[in-house]
C-alpha cells in the first residue's frame, strides 16, 4: 500500500518504539484478519494489521488501512492490567488533500503518578497546533494531555510526529520500569470501559459495515481493534 507521507513516517516511529521493548514477540492473528480486502462504492479497501505483546503490555496493535484515496493509521498499546500503565493511542486520517485528523494520548486506567503527569504536561504544552479539534461525545476516555488536531501544513505534520515520539518515549520507559502491582481489578474495569467507548466510533463502524457486514464488523471490532482483556 502507498500511504500518505505522515502515515509512512509515523508507522516507522511506532515500529521503532515497540521494537525496543524487552521480550517483545508477535501475537497470533488469523491470516484472514492480518490482511483484509474489501470494496465500498467500487473503491478498494485494504487493511494491514500487526500485533505484538511484551511484559507489561498484553497487546500492541498497529493498523494501516487504505480506502480509495483515504488513508488511516490506528495504533493502541494495551497494558496488562496487572501493571499500573496507561493506554497509548494514536490515530491519523488523511487524503491527498491533507490530514483531516490526528490524535495521540496516554489514556488513564487509574490515576497518573505525579511524575508521569508532570512529564505529560510538559510535552503537551510544548507542542502547539493552530487547529485543535473537539473530542467526540464518547471521548471522555482521553486524558487532559490528549492532542487532537488537524495539521495545517507539512511543518505541523512533522511536529505531530515529534509529539507522538515524545509520548512514546515516556511510555516505553514506563513499560520497561513497570512491575506487577495491586489494583488490577480496577484497571481492568477501566480498560473495558475504554474498549467499549471506542466501539461507539460510528465512522469506523459505518465504513466497515458498508464494506463487509454488521456481523463481520462486530467481530473485527471485538476481536482485533478493541478486544476485551481477560
Amino acid at each position: 500500500m502507498n500511504h500518505h507521507d505522515l502515515i509512512v513516517k509515523l508507522s516507522t516511529v511506532i515500529r521503532c518504539s515497540y521494537s525496543s521493548l524487552p521480550g517483545i514477540k508477535p501475537l497470533n492473528l488469523s491470516p484472514e484478519m492480518s490482511e483484509i480486502y474489501g470494496t465500498m462504492d467500487e473503491e478498494k479497501l485494504q487493511i494491514h494489521n500487526e500485533v505484538y505483546k511484551c511484559p507489561g503490555l498484553r497487546k500492541i496493535h498497529l493498523e494501516t488501512a487504505k480506502l480509495g484515496s483515504l488513508d488511516v493509521l490506528h495504533c493502541v498499546f494495551f497494558p496488562d492490567s496487572n501493571y499500573d500503565l496507561p493506554i497509548f493511542g494514536a490515530d491519523v486520517v488523511a487524503t491527498p488533500r491533507g490530514v483531516g485528523a490526528a490524535i495521540v494520548d496516554l489514556s488513564p486506567v487509574g490515576d497518573f503518578s505525579p511524575t508521569l503527569n508532570e512529564k505529560l504536561k510538559n510535552i503537551s504544552t510544548s507542542f502547539n497546533f493552530k487547529e485543535e479539534r473537539e473530542l467526540p461525545e464518547w471521548g471522555s476516555i482521553f486524558s487532559s494531555h490528549c492532542k487532537f488536531i488537524r495539521p495545517i501544513n507539512k511543518v505541523e505534520e512533522s511536529q505531530f510526529i515529534n509529539a507522538v515520539e515524545s509520548y512514546l518515549t515516556i511510555y516505553t520507559l514506563a513499560v520497561m520500569d513497570a512491575k506487577p502491582t495491586e489494583g488490577a481489578e480496577e484497571r481492568l474495569k477501566a480498560q473495558l470501559h475504554y474498549c467499549n467507548q471506542q466501539k461507539k466510533n460510528d465512522k469506523t463502524r459505518g465504513i466497515l459495515e458498508r464494506c463487509f457486514s454488521k456481523e463481520w464488523t462486530d467481530r473485527y471490532m471485538d476481536e482485533v481493534l478493541f478486544d476485551e482483556p481477560k
